[in-house]
């Protein structure tokens, strides 16, 4: 029998951003890209992904888990680039029907003073339709669309993995490649997922209630950039280390096969 998943420790993955000697320089050059997001939108966060793709490689390879140096920008930027696009095309199908919808209520509400300018008893019917026909377009495209945008974020982290393993963008749209991969440590990598979007989600609450709130709105963006810079990196170690041991095993899955047929193959002759 195979031995079951074993799920990374999660306290050493917590701990792990504090291990470096000169982690303190590290940690704060990539909470100031984060807040440097909320001023200047997308750069800061090509470098930010970059270094991210950098700490699960790391992950991925067996390599002592800290922080990385900030030193190659070129390769931060260019690696930070190729994980946006892996995520956005992930992500595209839900943008896709809320976009749609949301331009289809837009449309609606145009159409409405057009409608009423006509006037005539079809104005009248076709106003309230019109209204609640648009609204209901916009709710369902929004529930649509943010249930279809979970989907594709479910299977991102080990696309994404799989992605930086290869080192190529393309082999994140290798489903069969990276799929057994995923089927072979499915607990751990469920556990992972639900761990640290459990903690985003809660972040992101909090976020919002600081945000409008009259005393702290203003320091929000410092707030959560430190935590968002520290969630960022603790889920790409978390996430390197699932594929790391989602290797061994299907690794090992594969030997036990191998193993068996030869007995039967031997008891046969």
């Amino acid at each position: 029998m195979l031995e079951t998943t074993t799920i990374p420790s999660l306290k050493s993955i917590f701990q792990f951003p504090f291990r470096e000697p000169d982690w303190q320089n590290r940690f704060i050059i990539g909470s100031g890209l984060i807040f440097a997001s909320f001023i200047i939108p997308i750069v800061p966060l090509v470098f930010v992904c970059g270094y991210l793709v950098q700490v699960m490689r790391r992950a991925i390879e067996e390599e002592t888990l800290t922080l990385p140096a900030w030193d190659d920008w070129g390769a931060l930027g260019m690696d930070g680039l190729r994980a946006m696009a892996v995520g956005l095309v992930y992500s595209l199908p839900g943008l896709i029907i809320f976009l749609a919808g949301m331009g289809l209520y837009f449309i609606a509400s145009f159409a409405l003073p057009l409608t009423m300018m006509e006037g005539g008893r079809d104005a009248e019917i076709l106003f309230p339709l019109m209204v609640f026909g648009s609204m209901a377009i916009m709710f369902l495209s929004m529930f649509v669309g943010t249930l279809a945008g979970i989907l594709g974020m479910i299977p991102l982290p080990m696309a994404t993995a799989h992605f930086v393993a290869q080192d190529e963008a393309p082999a994140a749209f290798r489903i069969r490649e990276w799929w057994p991969l995923l089927q072979a440590n499915k607990m751990g990598y469920v556990v992972a997922w639900v761990v640290i979007a459990g903690l985003m989600a809660i972040v992101y609450m909090a976020f919002m209630l600081a945000y409008y709130s009259v005393v702290l709105c203003c320091f929000t963006p410092i707030l959560i950039a430190p935590i968002g810079f520290y969630l960022y990196v603790v889920g790409a170690g978390l996430f390197g280390l699932i594929y790391r041991e989602s290797q061994q095993l299907l690794a090992a899955s594969d030997t036990h096969l191998h193993q068996e047929a030869t007995i039967e193959e031997e008891n046969l002759t």
